[in-house]
């Protein structure tokens, strides 16, 4: 066809042999049952989570589907963005919880987010909850 392309797009990975390399890997790994088990570990640690806070007498839920999970420091229900919006104890919080779990050795988004990948095994999520459990103590504590 001639003329100006319907929908230009250009970036740093387009049709970069590696980065198509990487995307298919990905696609050949990710089977049925990989889905599977990472539906699992999510839910295994959304159940947790929602324990832990309740354990420490803290507002807060979590929230997700498959391998992503968020937290959130709220009592009221998570129905859109304007209900997540964190004020400013939230936001201390979050920056506890947050720097809790670093020094604990898990990484997540600095907003309560936690994406699991599938290499992860049920002692991962064990780890990754008994980190998130001691924060969670901390940020009790200092509330």
């Amino acid at each position: 066809t001639g003329g100006k392309p319907a929908l230009p797009h250009g970036g740093t990975f387009t049709a970069n042999p590696v980065t198509m390399r990487a995307g298919l890997a990905s696609m050949r790994t990710l089977t049925k049952e990989s889905f599977a088990h990472l539906d699992r570990l999510g839910a295994s640690l959304r159940d947790g989570v929602a324990a832990s806070f309740e354990k420490h007498g803290l507002a807060g839920q979590c929230v997700g589907l498959g391998s992503l999970f968020k937290v959130h420091f709220t009592s009221h229900p998570v129905t859109d963005y304007r209900s997540i919006y964190p004020g400013q104890a939230e936001r201390k919080k979050f920056d506890a919880f947050h720097k809790g779990l670093l020094g604990r050795g898990v990484l997540s988004a600095s907003y309560g987010l936690f994406a699991l990948s599938t290499p992860m095994t049920q002692d991962d999520a064990h780890a990754i909850l008994h980190a998130i459990d001691e924060t969670l103590g901390d940020v009790a504590a200092q509330s």
